[in-house]
């Protein structure tokens, strides 16, 4: 028995319709039938979940073959109007033995193999095994535990400098979630961000990075009286930029305090603007109209048209890091310095604000200030700090 989970269909959902996935369902039963025997069955369970009765086949390597047969055909692009989508499954497979079991612990155990591969990233097939049991107590004991943990205040944020490099100047700072457990101490943030994804939090905790920082910037123009472009910059999640729940939040918090905008920048992913290109561009034009600045994070890593550019008000470019790193010993490669410096070049046409991420030595720091890239953040200028620590830089830089 093999039960069959499409990777974050609730995302595409959110961005092509209701109806249209509808339509993806269909082309997945399809490609998936077409591997079928007389002799197995497919089945839809629920919203975005097969399972196939595979009778046809009793060696343990002809059932793993069959299992892979499908996880390629869903991989390869669905044509879908003028674009192509590419989807990934997770496939959890038990084999039914004859041993006493009903229906439901069969498919449970199937269920159980799946949320294992789900929980090593997807995209994979795994094999039903009795720790699966264990493991999927413990995802949900996980996403029990980030939901206590946002409710008990043990997760705040940090602020990264983002520093003029040609005066030294710290210009503005990105802020960095980071939970501090009360028994495991530090948690990565490679973990707990995708498991708020997974457990749909992830709306949740993007609210509570806002919230802290737009209160950190009341209390920092308070008392250290802000530079005008001083800026706090806002990670937003996927979910965020795709619901209005944001730009009703945002009208909320302008009203109170019209002067907090202008520190507050909001930064979105290449790919997250162009799931939904129409969209974002409604909510981004009724963001930047509320006084709030706009960043393009990982420019140059996603699929968009330079066409599309333009559309989108945004007022700063982020360079990612693996554009910035230097190999050891080597500088740049030979497209590095030429990808900077047209991203430079593209961006003072367009009036825009560039900051390069990534940045650990001085080297690089040097090198982008060869490019002409005025802005940048790392490790070379510091790692992500408490409000508290950067509130006693800036004073110290503003003289106060």
């Amino acid at each position: 028995v093999f039960l069959i989970d499409i990777d974050r269909f609730t995302e595409l959902e959110e961005r092509i319709g209701h109806s249209a996935a509808d339509s993806v369902l269909l082309a997945i039963s399809r490609r998936i039938s077409r591997i079928m025997r007389p002799l197995d069955t497919l089945a839809r369970v629920t919203g975005d979940q097969f399972a196939v009765i595979l009778a046809s086949e009793q060696a343990a390597s002809k059932i793993a073959e069959t299992a892979e047969q499908i996880r390629k055909a869903l991989k390869a692009p669905f044509n879908f109007g003028d674009r192509d989508l590419t989807l990934s499954a997770s496939i959890g497979v038990t084999i039914y033995d004859s041993n006493p079991a009903g229906a439901a612990d069969v498919l449970r155990d199937a269920e159980l193999a799946m949320y294992y591969a789900k929980r090593l990233g997807g995209d994979r097939i795994e094999a039903y095994r009795a720790s699966a049991r264990s493991i999927a107590a413990y995802n949900r004991a996980s996403e029990e535990d980030l939901e206590r943990g946002m409710k008990q205040g043990e997760l705040h944020v940090q602020f990264q400098p983002v520093t003029d490099i040609q005066t030294g100047q710290i210009v503005g700072t990105e802020a960095l979630m980071r939970w501090n457990h009360p028994t495991r101490g530090a948690v990565n943030p490679d973990e707990f961000v995708p498991l708020a994804e997974r457990s749909g939090q992830i709306e949740k905790l993007g609210r509570l990075a806002f919230e802290q920082s737009a209160a950190q910037a009341r209390d920092w123009m308070t008392t250290l009286g802000l530079p005008e472009d001083f800026f706090i910059s806002v990670n937003l999640s996927p979910t965020q930029l795709a619901t209005e729940t944001l730009l009703n939040d945002m009208r909320s918090l302008v009203s109170q305090n019209k002067e907090l905008a202008r520190h507050l920048k909001l930064e979105i992913t290449e790919s997250q603007v162009m799931s939904n290109p129409e969209h974002s561009a409604y909510m981004l034009q009724a963001l930047r109209s509320l006084g709030l600045g706009l960043a393009l994070d990982d420019f140059g890593t996603g699929h968009s048209s330079m066409s599309y550019l333009h559309r989108f008000p945004f007022d700063t470019i982020k360079i990612p890091a693996n554009f910035v790193t230097m190999s050891e010993g080597n500088g740049f490669s030979h497209t590095q310095a030429p990808i900077i410096k047209a991203i430079v070049a593209l961006a003072a046409d367009l009036d825009m604000m560039v900051i390069a991420e990534g940045v650990e030595t001085q080297e690089e720091v040097e090198r982008l200030r060869q490019l002409n890239c005025r802005y940048a953040q790392g490790f070379a200028f510091g790692a992500a700090m408490t409000g508290a620590e950067f509130g006693r830089k800036l004073a110290v830089q503003l003289g106060r």
